[in-house]
C-alpha cells in the first residue's frame, strides 16, 4: 500500500458485510501465493472476437492493491460461479500480452470476486479461480456480476480481483470494474477508467466482455 488511500481501502476492506471480522482473520499475506505451475496451457479458447481486442504497445496494466480477501490454492477452473445462482451471468474473455502486443501462452490468472450479496466467501472457494492462457495467450472467465459493498464508511463499486503472470514476467495484481456501473465508480476513489471491461454483446443469458492484459517483462513483482 503506497499512500493513504490505499492504506483506508486495505484497512476498510478487512470489515465484512454486516459486521467486523478482525483484520488477522482475513488478510492473506504476498507471501502465501501458490508456486503456479507454468509448464500448462490452458484450452483452447474457440470465438473469440479478436477484433475487438486492444493493445497499444509500450502500455501495461495498471496494478491495483491486493486487498485483504486473496486465498492462495484457489481451484483450477475458468467457471467460477456458485452452481445455485444462474442469474447476471458474465463471460469475460481476452489475452495475456507482453508489451508488444505478442500473446503469452501458459500465464496464469486468479480471480477472485465477491457475491450476489456483496460477500467474500472466506471459508472455501465460491467464486474464486485460476486458469492458464492458451497457446494463443487467451483467456475466458465464466462469473456472473460482482456485487458492490461498503466497509468502514468506504463504498467498492463491483469489481473482481486478478492476479496475473507469465512464464517470465513479474506478478501483477489489479481489478477489473464494470462500465455500466458509472455512479458506483464515481464514487469510488480506487476506480480507474483504465480497468474497466467492454461488453460485446450478449451470448443467450451472458453478458459477454472483453479485457486484454499488458503485462511487464522485467522489475519487481506485485
Amino acid at each position: 500500500m503506497k499512500n493513504r488511500r490505499d492504506v483506508l481501502f486495505g484497512l476498510g476492506a478487512a470489515v465484512l458485510v454486516g459486521g467486523v471480522a478482525p483484520l488477522g482473520l482475513v488478510y492473506r499475506g504476498r507471501s502465501a501465493d501458490p508456486p503456479y505451475d507454468f509448464g500448462r496451457i490452458g484450452p483452447s479458447i474457440d470465438g473469440l472476437p479478436v477484433e475487438d481486442l486492444r493493445c497499444t504497445a509500450g502500455t501495461l496494466t495498471p496494478r491495483q492493491i491486493e486487498g485483504p480477501f486473496y486465498n492462495p490454492k484457489t481451484p483450477l477452473r475458468g467457471d467460477i460461479r456458485d452452481p445455485f445462482i444462474e442469474k447476471d451471468l458474465l463471460v469475460i474473455a481476452g489475452r495475456v500480452l507482453d508489451p508488444q502486443c505478442r500473446p503469452l501462452a501458459g500465464a496464469v490468472l486468479d480471480f477472485w470476486q465477491t457475491d450476489h450479496a456483496g460477500r467474500y466467501d472466506q471459508h472455501g472457494y465460491r467464486y474464486r479461480g485460476h486458469q492458464y492462457t492458451d497457446a494463443e495467450g487467451r483467456f475466458q472467465l465464466v462469473t456472473v456480476r460482482p456485487h458492490p459493498y461498503t466497509a468502514m464508511s468506504l463504498l467498492r463499486s463491483p469489481h473482481i480481483h486478478v492476479k496475473v503472470q507469465g512464464p517470465a514476467t513479474p506478478l501483477l495484481a489489479t481489478q477489473l470494474y464494470l462500465p455500466d456501473a458509472e455512479e458506483l465508480n464515481a464514487r469510488d476513489g480506487g476506480y480507474d477508467p483504465l480497468l474497466e471491461i467492454r461488453y460485446a454483446g450478449q451470448d443467450g443469458p451472458a453478458r459477454r466482455a472483453i479485457f486484454d492484459f499488458v503485462l511487464a517483462t522485467a522489475g519487481p513483482t506485485a
